[in-house]
């Protein structure tokens, strides 16, 4: 008996649509309609844009529609923002059209109890080609073929991850935040109550997709949770998956019911499925950026470990890093001799400490003399990660003190260590004092760091929480290799 091998479904026509019809089009520029065309004019989107407005001849310098039957050609993606009382009527239309994919960004179906207007939406698409992504949501964001959700966040620099969200909200908090964070979106899809498309659907798609390198999901609950956790098992063995999890309070469990209609289920249930698939499951939206920080900047995870070495310029933030780095199960090795005498030989004997944590005291704020510490620090044997601290604010006083530029320049070049076996460098940057000018220094000095693949976060914990993480992630991978 020949074998039945079911293929994933081809979502690259809702990623790069061709075509884009907007159902609901609206003149009034304080509508989600029109910004979201404008956004689509703005951002360089090279596909056909048709509005749908029986009341306009066009919108914003484009041919208007009376309705989406009337375009008469190939339709890839529309955009459905109607009241939910004419969904049914309008989801009949683009079945008739052909349209490929439609997202349904109306609220008021099951997240308020209304069930019975998805299931009639669903007998509605049931045998045609058309697939229907929500309700209550905003759809898809792709940096490959420039479409966005709205006029404020026209896509920028492509990048490795694709985010996968059951909220519109937390995408778009998604997307703002990589921008200065350090990590770039591939693709963002918001999927909302999963009438049709379902999440485990779109992580097969992205499994197969060679520009994801890293999927990142915020969840809220799963309509089948056996297919969820098959599918996420077989994707987190090839590509690392980050999943943050809401509603896992009484409380919670109540707002997840009212905002997509999702019932989220035991939460120490779904932690130890997840536990078992191989993604990483975060607490926070914090986490969940830190994390995939982490995991964009640095692209490659070789030689990433629990054993540590801590580099700063004083005592106080080393005993506090070392506190922090052995409450997380992280090691603090002993540097190896070698590694004493060459540091010795490039520090003075005064307000320094040679012992691991390294204390570079006032000596470390010169550059050149951090340069040499990281050179032998690459070479020590006994740790294979550096976590240090850069105080920006100090930048301004100590570029006029040694005369140059910029000293920040310089502090994030002193960390580009070349040749065999480079260790990771993780930096903290304190946010000690936030005025303007240092504001604009540190997200500078964060870019240059980001550029070099050195990973950057705000304070101690989230720098070695989000190592833990993602070495515990490694380690279960690697065990499971050798089995």
């Amino acid at each position: 008996m020949a074998r039945i091998i079911f293929l994933p479904m081809d979502f690259s026509a809702l990623i790069n649509p061709k075509s884009y019809a907007i159902i609901g089009a609206s003149r009034n520029p304080r509508s989600a309609t029109n910004r979201l065309i404008v956004g689509l004019l703005k951002s360089g989107y090279q596909g056909k844009i048709f509005p749908i407005n029986p009341r306009a001849d066009e919108i914003l310098g484009v041919k208007a529609y009376s309705d989406i039957e009337a375009v008469q050609m190939p339709i890839d993606y529309a955009f459905l923002a109607v009241p939910a009382r004419f969904a049914v009527d309008e989801v009949k239309k683009c079945v008739r059209a052909g349209v490929k994919f439609l997202v349904i960004f109306s609220s008021g179906f099951g997240e308020i109890g209304n069930v019975n207007l998805e299931e009639e939406i669903q007998r509605t698409i049931r045998g045609s080609k058309t697939r229907i992504l929500g309700p209550n949501c905003i759809g898809v964001y792709s940096t490959e073929s420039k479409i966005c959700y709205f006029s404020d966040q026209i896509p920028e620099k492509e990048g490795p991850v694709t985010f996968l969200s059951q909220s519109g909200g937390i995408m778009r908090t998604f997307i703002w935040t990589g921008f200065t964070r350090g990590f770039n979106l591939r693709a963002g899809i918001s999927f909302g109550n999963q009438t049709d498309i379902s999440v485990q659907e779109l992580m097969e798609f992205f499994l197969h997709d060679s520009k994801t390198r890293i999927i990142a999901m915020y969840l809220e609950g799963v309509k089948n949770g056996k297919a969820f956790v098959t599918t996420l098992k077989k994707v987190a063995a090839q590509k690392p998956v980050v999943i943050l999890k809401t509603g896992r309070t009484k409380r919670g469990e109540q707002a997840v019911i009212s905002h997509t209609g999702s019932i989220s289920g035991s939460n120490e249930v779904f932690h130890g499925l997840v536990q078992q698939t191989g993604a990483i499951q975060v607490e926070t939206f914090e986490e969940l950026c830190d994390v995939l920080t982490m995991l964009s900047v640095l692209e490659d995870l070789q030689g990433l470990s629990r054993n540590v070495a801590i580099v700063n310029t004083g005592g106080g933030f080393s005993v506090e890093l070392t506190d922090i780095a052995e409450s997380f199960d992280l090691n603090i090795p002993e540097f190896s001799q070698d590694t004493r005498e060459r540091l010795k030989s490039v520090l003075p004997d005064v307000n320094t400490i040679t012992i691991n944590p390294l204390d570079l005291g006032a000596s470390g704020f010169d550059p050149r003399i951090s340069r040499q510490v990281f050179e032998i620090l690459n070479d020590d044997p006994n740790t294979d990660v550096i976590i240090t601290v850069r105080e920006v604010e100090r930048f301004g006083y100590l570029s006029k003190e040694l005369g140059v530029e910029d000293v920040g320049k310089m502090h994030a070049a002193a960390m580009r260590i070349d040749g065999k076996n480079r260790k990771k460098i993780i930096v903290i940057i304190p946010k000690s004092w936030e005025t303007s000018e240092n504001f604009q220094r540190y997200q500078a000095f964060q870019d240059m760091l980001h550029q070099q693949h050195l990973p950057c976060f705000p304070t101690p914990i989230r720098a070695i929480k989000t190592l833990k993480m993602v070495v515990g992630h490694i380690n279960l991978h690697e065990n499971r290799q050798k089995k």
